[in-house]
């Protein structure tokens, strides 16, 4: 089984947090994103897992290099002009193969158990199966008929669909998909599953169950930390912390400074004598200085807080 984990996106929203830091190499619970998913392909047995790269792709591949002789087994696809979502997918169609794979966006929490999706598309001689929820905050913006066949997108002018739901960033695809994409250059998986679906191709949704939720901003991140903290659901358990406060090694708060709620401190970040944090994250090497008041903030790395900070990301 092989797997592509899109993980070459510029993470505009999580700016300024993904000007020193790709998207997929953001922390939960002070562990990357990418190395979470890299986690649970291994559990279900992925061999392969193709992983894209172009914004700060060299932190990227350092960091894969880091975990080598890891499973699964990771091959670079990168991308010196970004290719969008339907195109890393096709500049990466060798080291996929000819066999179904799963697709992953590297910027998400979830707990579905995704190959479950590669079984329905076999059974149903898809061309793709798309992991989906009911999350009207993301737009519900798949259009589906009572059989779960994906009829197109909210933006497509006239469509009528009797269901709407949210793409999770999940999916099983079989490699004809990547015919319906242009052979080179910019496209999205959308511009390919609308062409497969005009050209009769069946494309199933499939709703997913369990916790799922996307980190695309810091207000996502940061709501993220304060789930594991006050109260996650029992499918997160392996990320819950034993308490509110959580130390990467380097880490320090020092006597005399003063903690609310949660922190969640990556290496050699440092919250100072003097100074005061409630409910924050601070990225390796971020420091509250003394005097200085942080509440409800992400501070990137390398950070320096000081005067008062209330909400937002800093880098």
């Amino acid at each position: 089984m092989r797997a592509m984990i899109l993980a070459a996106g510029l993470g505009t929203r999580l700016r300024p947090l993904t000007d020193k830091r790709p998207k997929c190499l953001m922390p939960v619970m002070n562990r990357p994103l990418l190395g979470l998913w890299l986690e649970r392909l291994a559990a279900w047995g992925v061999e392969r897992a193709v992983v894209n790269t172009h914004h700060l792709a060299p932190m990227v591949t350092a960091w894969l290099e880091r975990r080598a002789g890891k499973a699964p087994g990771v091959v670079v696809s990168h991308e010196p002009v970004i290719l969008g979502t339907g195109g890393g997918l096709v500049a990466a169609r060798q080291a996929l193969g000819e066999e179904p794979f799963l697709l992953v966006n590297s910027d998400l929490v979830a707990t579905a158990r995704v190959p479950a999706l590669l079984e329905h598309l076999k059974a149903q001689e898809a061309v793709a199966v798309l992991g989906l929820v009911d999350e009207p905050r993301f737009g519900n913006t798949v259009g589906l008929d009572h059989a779960g066949r994906v009829l197109g997108f909210k933006h497509q002018e006239g469509l009528d669909a009797p269901r709407w739901l949210t793409y999770t960033g999940l999916a099983a695809i079989h490699p004809r998909l990547l015919d319906y994409l242009p052979p080179t250059g910019y496209s999205t998986l959308v511009d390919g599953l609308l062409a497969a679906i005009a050209a009769g191709e069946p494309v199933q949704g499939e709703p997913l169950e369990g916790f799922w939720d996307n980190l695309g901003t810091p207000e996502d991140l940061l709501r993220m930390h304060r789930t594991l903290v006050s109260g996650p659901p029992a499918e997160l358990k392996e990320l819950a912390p034993r308490g509110p406060l959580v130390l990467a090694p380097g880490a320090r708060i020092q006597a005399g400074a003063e903690v609310e709620g949660f922190a969640v401190l990556g290496d050699g970040a440092v919250v100072e004598a003097g100074a005061g944090v409630q409910d924050v994250v601070l990225l390796p090497n971020a420091r509250v200085e003394p005097g200085a008041r942080v509440s409800r903030a992400v501070l990137g790395d390398g950070f320096a807080a000081s005067g008062r900070i209330e909400g937002g990301a800093y880098a």
